[in-house]
């Protein structure tokens, strides 16, 4: 389930990746490449499971304080950029921003999903997973492209600050605000760009 949030999947797209990626076997405990699969329903019957719980955000409180000890997250920063600003650091950046516009685009209700989307600007539905294409060893079109994803990432969140949110659009909305507050930085020229800080952990690793 942190699996399938982090990368934005379907119910359906995360029990194939749990088949057929040996990075999926090896994160859920080291499984033999051939352990079997499970009906994506049970994705289902977990929420529901947990939702009904004393302590339904118990994953992501357990991986917060996990991050928090290895020196991830600091007070300030929960997204930490690499201190290489690179395509590869780009492609995580615009992965976490897009993957937060479509769960948020996904938590809501027809009538706020459509006010949603009336502000998106990128030629993108952001309905499927994973990276959008872009020339990686272009440095100006991966900032452009951050920029149209910043863009559309703030616009999402100013439709719907000051309301009363679900629980479910609430925390969506949450992470989306950590993602572009984090791990970008606005430019002079009033375009955002990916943070070239690092956490003071971090920091300290790398000297």
């Amino acid at each position: 389930m942190v699996l399938q949030r982090w990368l934005g999947l379907s119910d359906r797209e995360a029990v194939q990746a749990f088949e057929f990626d040996a990075r999926w076997k090896y994160a859920c405990g080291g499984l033999d490449f051939d352990y079997p699969g499970f009906a994506h329903s049970v994705l289902v019957d977990m929420r529901a499971r947990l939702a009904r719980s004393e302590r339904p955000k118990r994953i992501f409180e357990v991986t917060l304080e996990a991050a928090r000890e290895v020196g991830v997250v600091s007070a300030k920063r929960v997204l930490d950029s690499t201190p290489l600003y690179d395509a590869v650091a780009t492609q995580d950046t615009v992965t976490m921003i897009r993957s937060a516009i479509r769960q948020l685009l996904a938590a809501a209700d027809a009538a706020l999903e459509g006010e949603l989307r009336a502000v998106l600007r990128r030629d993108d539905d952001y309905a499927s997973g994973g990276k959008p294409s872009c020339d990686w060893d272009d440095p100006a079109a991966r900032e452009q492209l951050v920029a149209e994803l910043a863009d559309d990432g703030f616009a999402c969140l100013g439709v719907i600050e000051d309301r009363d949110l679900s629980d479910a659009v609430a925390e969506v909305a949450a992470l989306l605000t950590t993602v572009l507050g984090q791990d970008l930085e606005e430019g002079d020229d009033a375009r955002f760009r990916i943070a070239r800080r690092v956490a003071k952990d971090r920091g300290d690793l790398h000297r």
